[in-house]
This record gives structure tokens, C-alpha cells and sequence, in this order.
């Protein structure tokens, strides 16, 4: 487990199903996600089940369950996918379910625990993102991490009745650790 100061990434459990599937379906939820449409909680346990044998240099992706630190309760989940080792790249994704969390702090100091792991600790030096142009409060987040624009997908994504672009966005390792030297942790990261 890593704890910053608001919330600590941990393994996915068999556990997590009904507090995720609480949230997962909302619509407000769903829309910044690639696929809109609800899935089946026993859709979303076969999911849970695949993630609880991932290994990261085998699968290339990596997945963790984000907690609230003070009380261990389950908002969300972060990962990083398509983890080239020989190039040293991956995606990163994000979701925090619990609409109570959003606009919190709480996915910033999530993604700054990801980031970490994945260039302290996985030796990366690239990581990208996408997001929807609608999704103001992830680049939000985004950019205050430390996260650049790089491009767009024009017209990507089809939702509310209109298309909307997709923006590409990425952090080098040695931006990061301009921020986060070899040997800190952020905010009081604790392993």
C-alpha cells in the first residue's frame, strides 16, 4: 500500500464489488469513461476477479483500488495500462466513483501516488493520458500535477447529442522528479 495525505492505493478485492458498484453506473460517472453504457455487477466481478491476478510484468498494467486514508473507504480506482517496459512508457487512468470525493484533493493525490510509482519505483519515463474535453475538473487536476497537453483527437467522443475532442496529455520522468527528487516521497507518501 501508498498513502499520501488523502487517500492510499491498495490492491482491487473481491470485497470492493458493492461499494463500487454504488457508484459506477451514475451517468455522471459513466460519461467521462470511453464506455457510457452501465455494466453488470457480474460483469464488474469477473473484472475484479482478472485484476486480483494481474502481474504487472507479465500483464503490462498495473491497477489500484483508491481509499480514503482516514477510514479506508473505497472512492475509486486508478492504473496504469499498456506498460512497455523496453520503452519505458504506459497510460494512465483514473476514475473516482464516489461523486462525494470529486473536486476534493482526493484524485490529485492519487495521481501524484501513481506518478510516483511509476518512475520511482517502476523506473518509467513517459506517461500519458486521455481525456475529454468536457472533463474541466480532471485536467484540472491533470495540469496541476504536472501533466502537459500534447494533442488531440478531434471529435472522439459522441455524448449529449454532439461530438467532442479528446486531449492527449504527458509527463516525463524528469519533470517529476524536478518535483519529487530520487529518494523523496510526495506529501509523506508512506509504503
Amino acid at each position: 500500500m501508498y498513502s499520501g495525505e488523502l487517500v492510499t492505493l491498495r490492491a482491487f478485492e473481491l470485497d470492493d464489488l458493492d461499494e463500487i458498484m454504488q457508484h459506477w453506473n451514475n451517468y455522471e460517472l459513466r460519461k467521462f469513461v470511453d464506455n457510457v453504457l452501465p455494466v453488470s455487477s457480474v460483469s464488474e466481478k469477473e473484472w475484479l476477479e482478472r485484476v486480483a491476478k494481474l502481474n504487472p510484468w507479465r500483464d503490462h498494467e498495473l491497477l489500484f483500488a483508491i481509499t480514503e486514508t482516514k477510514t479506508g473507504k473505497l472512492i475509486g480506482g486508478a492504473g496504469l495500462h499498456d506498460i512497455s517496459f523496453d520503452s519505458r512508457h504506459t497510460e494512465f487512468g483514473i476514475s473516482i466513483y464516489n461523486p462525494d470525493y470529486w473536486s476534493k484533493g482526493y484524485g490529485t493525490d492519487a495521481t501524484t501516488l501513481t506518478l510516483w510509482i511509476a518512475f520511482h519505483i517502476l523506473g518509467l519515463n513517459s506517461v500519458t493520458l486521455r481525456v475529454f474535453e468536457y472533463n474541466t475538473r480532471a485536467i484540472k487536476a491533470y495540469e496541476k500535477c504536472g501533466f502537459k497537453r500534447v494533442g488531440i483527437l478531434r471529435k472522439r467522443k459522441f455524448i449529449d447529442g454532439d461530438f467532442h475532442d479528446e486531449i492527449i496529455m504527458d509527463f516525463l520522468a524528469d519533470e517529476f522528479f524536478e518535483r519529487f527528487p530520487p529518494g523523496t516521497k510526495p506529501w509523506g507518501c508512506k509504503r
